[in-house]
C-alpha cells in the first residue's frame, strides 16, 4: 500500500515519542481516520531510513532528482556469500536467526543467499523419543530376525498381522501458528478447547490382506475408556472372529504382533494369544520380542494415524459418532494395494534400520 509523506513523518514522531510500534498504529488510525494502518515491518523501514538518511521522502522519485532509494545494497556479496559458507562448514545446525545475528545479516539476505548461492534447503529438527544403547539393540536384534525369516520365505509377510490403538480427539489438533486468517481488524474471538477433550480410541489391524475394522475402546454409552487387560481382552475376541470370516485367510497359518504396552502382555492375554496363534507371536514376552519405543516400524503408527487424521477432520465432524464414522470410512476406502505398499515398506524400514544400528530413521524416510 502506498503512505504519504505526511503518515510517514506522523509514524516517526509518535514511535520516537513512545518507542512503541502498537502505539502508532493505534494512533495512526485515530488521525488519519482509516482502517488500515502500516505493519511493524514498515515502520521500522521508516525508521531505519529516517536514522541512515535524514528523510522518509523517497530519495529516486522525479520530485527530488534523486537517484537513491535509500535501500541498502544487496547483501548477496562476494564476500558476505563466502562469510556465509564458512559459518555453515563449522556451525551446520545454528538457526537462520541465530547466523543471521552474527553474521550482521538481515534473515531475508541470509535465506536468499543459503537458497540461491549455497543451493542449501531449510530443514527441520525432529523431536522423537531417546533411545538407549538397550533400546537400538533390541530394534536390531528384531530386525535382524525379520531379515532371517524373510530370506527364508520371501512370503512371510503376507500373514502378519500389525495391531495397535491410537486416540482421536473430536475437536483434532489446531497449532495456532497455522490457524490464521486474513482481515482488515484484530478478531474479537480465541479458539476455546475444554481441559480434557471428548476423544474416541480406535485399533485396528492390518496386514496386506487389508485393515481388519477399527473395534472401540468404550462403554456401553459409548464413551471413551482408557485400555486395560479386560477391554484389551474384549478386542481381541472381537478382532479373532472377524479374522475367522475373512476369505482367504487360513488363522492357523496367521502371526499376531503387539507393542510392549502393559495391557498387552499381561498373563491373561499372553495366554490367550498363545492359546490361538501357538509360536506365530511377534510381542514382548514372547519369543519374538517387539523392540520397545519402535512405532517408526509399525504400519499402524507409521502409516495409518497419520493418514487418518490428516482426512478425517474434513467434514467438521461435531460429535463423537460422525468422528467414529469417518474414521471407519477412511479405513473402509483404503484398497488392499495401498496395505500391500505399506507393508512393503515396513521391510525397506527394517533394513534401513539394521543400516543405522537401531537408531531413529523416520527422519530421513519418505512416507510409503
Amino acid at each position: 500500500m502506498s503512505w504519504t509523506n505526511q503518515q510517514k513523518i506522523f509514524s516517526l514522531e509518535i514511535y520516537f515519542a513512545t518507542k512503541s510500534y502498537q502505539s502508532v498504529q493505534i494512533q495512526f488510525r485515530k488521525r488519519f481516520h482509516c482502517r488500515n494502518f502500516p505493519p511493524k515491518s514498515t515502520i521500522v523501514s521508516w525508521v531505519t531510513k529516517f536514522r541512515e538518511h535524514g528523510t522518509v521522502v523517497n530519495l529516486c522519485s522525479k520530485a527530488t532528482g534523486g537517484t537513491y532509494s535509500g535501500r541498502k545494497k544487496s547483501a548477496r556479496t562476494e564476500e558476505n556469500i563466502a562469510a556465509v559458507r564458512d559459518s555453515v562448514g563449522r556451525s551446520p545446525r545454528k538457526s537462520v536467526r541465530r547466523r543471521s545475528q552474527e553474521l550482521g545479516m538481515t534473515r531475508e539476505s541470509l535465506r536468499r543467499v543459503l537458497t540461491s548461492d549455497l543451493h542449501l534447503y531449510p530443514y527441520k529438527i525432529q523431536i522423537k523419543q531417546k533411545l538407549t544403547d538397550a533400546d537400538k539393540e533390541k530394534q536390531v536384534t528384531m530386525c535382524e530376525w525379520f531379515c532371517n525369516v524373510l530370506e527364508n520365505d520371501e512370503n512371510f509377510l503376507e500373514n502378519v498381522w500389525f495391531s495397535d490403538e491410537a486416540h482421536f480427539l473430536r475437536s483434532g489438533n489446531v497449532k495456532s501458528k497455522n490457524n490464521v486468517f486474513g482481515g482488515s481488524e484484530v478478531p474479537d474471538k480465541v479458539l476455546q478447547r475444554p481441559l480434557h477433550s471428548v476423544k474416541c480410541t480406535a485399533w485396528v489391524a492390518m496386514s496386506k490382506h487389508g485393515i481388519i475394522r477399527p473395534f472401540w475402546f468404550e462403554d456401553d454409552d459409548g464413551r471413551s475408556q482408557t485400555v486395560n487387560k479386560e477391554r484389551y481382552m474384549a478386542v481381541l475376541n472381537k478382532y479373532w472372529a472377524s479374522l475367522g470370516r475373512r476369505r482367504r485367510v487360513v488363522r492357523a497359518s496367521q502371526w499376531f504382533q503387539q507393542d510392549g504396552a502393559t495391557p498387552h502382555t499381561a498373563n491373561e492375554i499372553i495366554a490367550w494369544l498363545r492359546q490361538r496363534f501357538e509360536e506365530r507371536l511377534i510381542s514382548r514376552r514372547c519369543d519374538v520380542e517387539w523392540a520397545p519405543h519402535s512405532p517408526n516400524l509399525n504400519p499402524p503408527d507409521f502409516y495409518l494415524w497419520g493418514f487418518l487424521k490428516d482426512n478425517v477432520y474434513q467434514g467438521n465432524p461435531q460429535t463423537i459418532e460422525e468422528l467414529k464414522t469417518a474414521i471407519t470410512a477412511k479405513i473402509r476406502a483404503i484398497p488392499k494395494e495401498e496395505c500391500v505398499k505399506v507393508i512393503d515398506n515396513f521391510v525397506r524400514r527394517v533394513q534401513v534400520c539394521l543400516q543405522r544400528n537401531g537408531g531413529h530413521l523416520e527422519h530421513i524416510l519418505g512416507k510409503p
